[in-house]
């Protein structure tokens, strides 16, 4: 009977490549990324790019402001300078990786069950070693930052909403009643506390006609005697009180936004923010009167 050579299992050699991979990136963070790089066999040093002075990621280049831009590592936004001595120019190929990528990427993966125990020990010196890298002083903890913006958004940035009834103040059970705010579509700011963004905030409608009936997700618009509510139901928001009294009209319009830093490349999101207004109609009954009487 032919005996066949046993193979490792697909699991198996993933555990081993992950295993590689916690090494690799525990090796670049336990070594000290930032060191100055080893010089090539038949290069001189002083054409080697001295790492140790180099800020991290200040090689992207995107969208500066202000003489710096960000990096977003450990849940903080902290500030890069990008003049002077430490330009994008400084750095090279011969500099290691980030090694705050790399702890990154130990967090993430975290300790395979298939270590041995001098690389499971290996592995937590890496993990208690990113402190070193993942924490900095400078830092803003995205939290702050994301907390700060949509108080700004709230009572700064973004326009009260403002509620208009047609026929104002006054309808007739039956027919139309028109109602409409004046906010735009979309909001951009761009802000420089407590870092320099672009915030981006779109709304959402919602409308209570006060009598368990909502409206439509629009602004509405003003109503224009060209165009009929009854023959263009939907060229606004409308409703018709079946009985008449008096209500409360309630608009409630939500922001979500974004924002975006320099250097950066993902847009990080905002808590939403709610605002609202109210307005009250007296719905009066229709009543007949007779015009002609021969």
């Amino acid at each position: 009977m032919t005996r066949r050579a046993r193979t490792a299992t697909p699991t198996a050699a993933l555990a081993a490549a992950l295993t590689a991979l916690w090494l690799t990136a525990a090796l670049l963070v336990t070594a000290g990324g930032a060191r100055a790089a080893t010089t090539p066999p038949g290069t001189s040093p002083a054409s080697t790019v001295p790492c140790g002075t180099v800020i991290w990621a200040s090689c992207d280049t995107r969208a500066t402001d202000g003489g710096y831009q960000y990096r977003y590592r450990g849940g903080q936004l902290i500030p890069v300078p990008i003049g002077g001595s430490r330009r994008g120019a400084d750095c090279g190929a011969t500099c290691p990786p980030d090694p705050a990528a790399s702890c990154d990427l130990l967090l993430a993966l975290g300790a395979s069950p298939d270590m041995t125990a001098a690389e499971l020990a290996a592995y937590n010196a890496a993990i208690a070693n990113c402190q070193t890298w993942l924490a900095d002083p400078n830092g803003i903890p995205l939290a702050t930052v994301r907390a700060q913006l949509a108080d700004y958004l709230r009572e700064e940035l973004l326009p009260k909403p403002r509620l208009t009834v047609q026929p104002s103040g006054h309808s007739v059970a039956g027919l139309a009643t028109i109602v409409y705010t004046p906010v735009p579509p979309t909001f951009t700011f761009n802000v420089d506390q407590p870092v320099i963004a672009t915030i981006s905030a779109v709304p959402t409608y919602r409308w209570d006609f006060g009598d368990g009936e909502t409206g439509p997700n629009s602004p509405g618009r003003p109503y224009d005697p060209a165009i009929s509510p009854r023959d263009h139901p939907d060229a606004y928001v409308s409703h018709q009180y079946r009985r008449p009294g008096t209500y409360q009209i309630t608009l409630t319009v939500t922001w979500d936004g974004t924002f975006t830093v320099p250097g950066v490349a993902q847009a990080f999101a905002l808590d939403a923010v709610t605002l609202t207004a109210t307005a009250p109609v007296n719905v009066e009954e229709a009543t007949g009167v007779l015009t002609g009487n021969d």
